[in-house]
């Protein structure tokens, strides 16, 4: 294994990104434009402090996002933990071999500057997303 992987963002499931900004905005953090992840069919937007972990934002737009059903049941929940890599591919096989499974292969991320991102999936640690900045 090695240490290209750097921590990027916590995840947060929301219905209303604008109700749970204005919170962490009270609380010092500065609030991104918000973007839309058409891959997704969810809004998202990202919250920085200094000195404090970034935090995503995640909105789904219809029925169809992959958080809707989690936010109906739980309401803003963290729910995922974003890493930064320099090689998608070479990381996503080194989770693997970890026994994550790969919730879909590498894809644009059109909210986040053109970058490759991906979703895989440990029972032991839950959700992890990997993301590969525009080279």
């Amino acid at each position: 294994m090695t240490n290209d992987f750097i921590f990027h963002h916590t995840g947060i499931a929301t219905r209303s990104i604008e109700k749970c900004s204005t919170i962490y905005k009270k609380l010092g953090y500065h609030v991104s434009k918000i973007k839309i992840e058409p891959t997704q069919n969810v809004k998202i937007c990202f919250l920085s402090k200094d000195r404090s972990p970034l935090i995503e934002l995640v909105e789904p737009l219809n029925e169809n996002a992959p958080v809707s059903s989690m936010v109906k049941k739980s309401g803003t929940t963290p729910y995922h933990t974003c890493y930064e890599i320099k090689d998608i591919l070479k990381s996503v096989e080194e989770l693997e071999k970890l026994n994550f499974r790969v919730l879909f292969e590498p894809i644009i991320s059109e909210a986040m500057d053109d970058g490759l991102f991906c979703y895989l999936f440990s029972p032991d640690i839950g959700l992890v997303e990997l993301y590969e900045r525009k080279k």
